[in-house]
């Protein structure tokens, strides 16, 4: 008997025992219809002590998982039950494959803080006994996928209000205590590495000392006497957004938006308005000061008519934690190329 036909047993013989049973909770409903589930398409996988039913599980040969350190790096897709249909992944081969890959999105592993109140209690479950470079694919039930930590399977089941049951693929590529310090150390080996050692960070804020997350780099040795732009004065500017691999997330240019394959013909490609300040947070562009704080600081920083720079800063000064749609990863530094008009 194929596992399509075990499936729909399964559901029939849920369905009667929820009608049978009007006093059951949806946790207690969650769990019936998982345990049918589980014994028709997943017969030889018992579900483990922490909870979970582990699926596939490939060993790392790194050091383990330390559930006391607050990130993990990690690639991750998510799948209705069932193996269904994919609602979130990093694996760019896997996107391709479903056709819903788009070169905007960012594909690889990212920076994920856990802990109750932030990550979910199934992962906490999934990470138990994995080591970095290792893969493991699991069904968390609907119970675990909340971020308390209740410690028994009858408290989760009563709290639980769900009858979503999803199935995880985590690979553990990474794990630290401190992803603030970890973005620093990688913006400071980008620049080493692109631009010398003696380029050292700068801060935007009037008497305040560089934190070390913050670059501005600009040649302006050529503009000689020319007059600086003044408070309230407004110019004309092109930028490109990147990440730190190279991958353009946004851009006032065309052919940029063309060779990296986010051409949209409904966009206007020219630059746009800023409007300089006395201070960053009132610098303005197309009279909008709704700006990520590097951002505003770079366009503080910048001087002169055909000025052109290149700033970098980790996610302390751009979208923290959560970043920025599919196309910015939460904790990620970001590379802005500035272009100031000459008129």
């Amino acid at each position: 008997m194929n596992k399509k036909v075990l499936l729909l047993m399964a559901l029939c013989l849920v369905a009667a025992a929820c009608e049978q049973k009007t006093e059951t909770t949806s946790g207690q409903e969650a769990k019936e219809y998982l345990d049918l589930y589980m014994k028709a398409v997943y017969p030889n996988v018992p579900k483990n002590a922490d909870g979970i039913y582990i699926l596939e599980d490939t060993p790392g040969s790194g050091e383990a998982w330390d559930k006391s350190l607050d990130y993990i790096l990690a690639d991750v897709t998510i799948r209705a039950l069932g193996g269904g249909t994919v609602t979130s992944t990093t694996d760019k081969a896997l996107a391709q494959q479903l056709g819903t890959y788009s070169p905007a999105n960012y594909y690889g592993p990212k920076w994920m803080a856990m802990g109750e109140g932030i990550s979910f209690a199934g992962i906490d479950a999934m990470l138990s006994g994995m080591r970095l470079g290792g893969t493991r694919k699991a069904v968390i039930p609907a119970w675990m996928l909340t971020t308390s930590r209740l410690g028994s399977e009858e408290k989760y089941l009563a709290a639980c209000t769900s009858s979503t049951h999803l199935e995880y693929t985590i690979g553990l590529q990474g794990q630290t205590a401190d992803v603030d310090q970890v973005e620093k150390q990688q913006l400071a080996q980008y620049v080493t590495s692109h631009y010398g050692t003696s380029v050292q960070p700068v801060s935007y804020v009037t008497d305040e000392e560089p934190d070390g997350k913050f670059y501005f780099i600009s040649d302006v040795s050529a503009f000689g006497d020319q007059e600086p732009i003044k408070a309230g004065e407004t110019f004309q500017l092109n930028y490109t957004g990147k990440l730190l691999n190279g991958q353009v997330f946004d851009t006032t240019v065309e052919k940029v938006a063309k060779d990296a394959g986010l051409y949209n013909s409904a966009a206007a490609y020219t630059t746009v308005a800023i409007v300089q300040a006395s201070a960053y947070d009132n610098v303005t562009l197309g009279g909008s000061s709704s700006l990520i704080n590097g951002f505003k600081g770079a366009l503080y920083l910048l001087k002169y008519k055909g000025q052109k720079a290149t700033v970098l800063f980790t996610s302390t000064h751009g979208y923290g934690s959560s970043g920025k749609g599919a196309s910015i990863p939460g904790y990620a530094p970001l590379i802005f190329e500035l272009e100031v008009m000459a008129e």
